[in-house]
């Protein structure tokens, strides 16, 4: 794919972009520092116990960055690691996929676990972990295979209503009705595509906080390395 997705037609210094250890099951918010066209090398700049309690040299990373038009993922493997301030690494990139960012609105990538049920009323529902959050949708990964779980005739169709319990802490949860919009196979599991098509006053109200502070945390990354930059002006453009 190198040969036909080039990281300067899509990156430029000062993005922000997620990273992902292949241990790991979070995506991390890190800016570029700077990359080289030519070998395509990308460093990013990562805070200090990111670095000495998770990564060793050779391990490997998968990025991703969002355009209002693409989703990019890079897949490499870290060459070089710097514990001088600013800390950062170096990721030798081998692998870069582009998809057309078809999503209605900016989804933001969470690791929260929740239930999903085929009516509100049912005591039991599939265990899933939601990867990441929009105002009008989610994505969860399911072990199991949902149409073998909750669908009495063992079907799963699409623009199919299920109820979700999505636990934003051990004590918050946040109910609303989605449709599966789509689905294809993961790593960890099977992943879901979900459209909320109804949620309650109280709910969309806490729903709608809770995506507030996703958006300000990363308000506040931004922010917080901006201001570091200012003082160290080779890192600008």
């Amino acid at each position: 794919m190198l040969d036909k997705v080039i990281l300067s037609e899509f990156l430029n210094e000062g993005n922000i972009i997620k990273t992902k250890h292949y241990n790991s099951n979070n995506w991390v918010s890190n800016l570029i520092f700077s990359f080289d066209r030519d070998s395509i090398e990308i460093d990013i700049g990562l805070e200090k116990d990111y670095i000495e309690n998770i990564i060793m040299i050779g391990d490997t990373m998968q990025c991703k960055y969002t355009t209002d038009d693409f989703e990019y993922t890079l897949l490499g493997w870290v060459n070089k690691i710097k514990l001088d301030n600013p800390q950062s690494i170096t990721i030798k990139v081998h692998d870069v996929d582009r998809f057309s960012n078809k999503r209605k609105s900016y989804r933001y990538d969470v690791y929260l676990c929740s239930v999903i049920k085929k009516k509100k009323d049912d005591e039991k529902g599939l265990f899933g972990i939601v990867v990441n959050v929009s105002i009008d949708g989610v994505a969860f990964i399911a072990k199991e295979y949902l149409k073998e779980q909750i669908d009495k005739n063992g079907l799963l169709q699409e623009q199919e209503k299920y109820f979700f319990e999505l636990y934003t802490t051990s004590k918050d949860k946040i109910c609303f009705e989605g449709v599966i919009k789509r689905q294809k196979p993961s790593d960890k599991g099977n992943k879901y595509g979900v459209e909320i098509t109804h949620i309650d006053i109280s709910d969309k109200r806490m729903y709608s906080k809770f995506i507030d502070q996703l958006e300000e945390k990363d308000k506040e990354f931004y922010n917080k390395k901006n201001s570091f930059w200012s003082k160290h002006t080779k890192y600008n453009k």
